[in-house]
């Protein structure tokens, strides 16, 4: 039992470590009432109650078999758009363990992805904006997101790639970050942005998916130049992809009047497109239609700022705390008995009691059939 306790405490210790908390700070966020009781437990000298694992291994990021198994889940490399500067282990941690949740919800109900994303090979040296371009162009046709991809995109990411898309308070940790793992694809985003601006994020990080096979830490090295050279490359695919330049042509036309087009008429086409007006006014830049001192003009006008804002409260909605696909296949799982109650709750983040209300948050009724009853004639 020693040994059993030791090996326990020390796989504790490396996730600690590794995450960069110290044993107070683990004591506080699994609701022990001293950081005695971590030092214990990591010595080996204490044994370990059921329901303190439960939240040893919540506040480490990681699942209670691992701790008692240890066999720790296979790597993935995670790509910061800008890579925090303080807490990204935790929240690289936090995101990875959600992506294998999600994937293990698909593998209870034998959900493979129906496609894989297609692969952009390019040389990060020597690629240039136009090369960005076409392959944003083939990506939308390649995954048939329409003449508004913004309003198809995650749908079509998660339905037919089962790409993991999660929403955190990223605040001062970076904008957006993309991931590979044994669990497929996952990007995360900074749930506070505007929605224009997450969809902007959600098809920077695509790019970044797309390209994996050619463009990745080992290739852009310490080289801060090309690592900013690729960040602009995934900017003007993003571009090009949520605002297709053949569609974008022809709303232009019905809405210029004399050579002219109006701030109002602007604003309504980068909300029609959802997408920010800063990110319309670069493209139109791109295909011509307009000079980039006319689009600083424009951006740096009150007027058109005032016009902008104007539109923003009736256009913006945020996510829900869970992906609306992870809760519907958390909920499939448990109809079909495949997930205890216990554990339904768990992978919602919610007790027993508030399970029914989470529930409904996201449309879905949790029936208890032992509250419904029938008279018998057995006494």
């Amino acid at each position: 039992m020693g040994e059993v306790q030791k090996i326990l405490g020390s796989r504790i210790r490396s996730l600690r470590k590794k995450l960069g908390i110290t044993q107070q700070a683990l004591a506080e966020q699994a609701g022990l009432s001293a950081y005695q009781i971590v030092s214990e437990i990591e010595r080996g000298r204490r044994d370990v109650k059921a329901w303190e694992l439960v939240r040893i291994a919540d506040a480490l990021h990681t699942e209670v078999r691992y701790l008692i198994a240890g066999d720790e889940p296979a790597p993935a490399r995670v790509l910061w758009r800008d890579y925090p500067e303080k807490g990204a282990a935790a929240i690289e941690a936090s995101f990875l363990k959600s992506c294998r949740q999600y994937h293990g919800l698909e593998s209870l109900l034998g959900i493979t992805p129906k496609r894989d994303l297609p692969v952009v090979e390019l040389n990060p040296e020597t690629a240039s904006y136009g090369d960005a371009m076409l392959a944003a162009r083939d990506v939308a046709n390649a995954l048939d997101l329409g003449g508004r991809p913004a309003a198809a995109l995650i749908a079509v990411l998660e339905g037919n790639y089962s790409v993991k898309i999660w929403y955190e308070d990223l605040a001062e940790a970076g904008s957006a970050a993309s991931a590979l793992g044994d669990f497929g694809y996952g990007i995360l985003m900074h749930r506070e942005q505007a929605p224009w601006r997450r969809n902007f994020s959600l098809a920077h990080e695509l790019f970044h998916l797309i390209t994996r096979t050619t463009i990745s830490k080992e290739s852009v090295g310490e080289n801060q130049a090309l690592a900013e050279k690729v960040e602009r490359l995934a900017n003007g695919f993003a571009a090009n992809l949520l605002l297709p330049a053949d569609v974008l042509e022809v709303e232009i036309e019905a809405r210029v009047k004399h050579g002219k087009i109006s701030y109002g008429d602007l604003v309504e086409l980068a909300r029609d497109f959802d997408v920010s007006t800063e990110a319309l006014l670069w493209r139109l830049v791109n295909c011509r239609k307009l000079t980039a001192d006319q689009a600083r003009t424009v951006l740096n006008d009150p007027r058109f700022r005032s016009t902008d804002r104007s539109t923003m409260p009736a256009n913006w909605r945020q996510p829900a705390p869970l992906p609306e696909r992870y809760v519907r296949l958390a909920f499939l799982s448990y109809q079909r008995e495949k997930l205890s109650r216990a554990r339904f709750a768990q992978l919602l983040g919610t007790s027993l009691i508030d399970l029914s209300a989470t529930l409904l948050e996201y449309g879905f009724e949790l029936e208890d059939t032992d509250a419904y009853q029938i008279e018998t004639t057995v006494a």
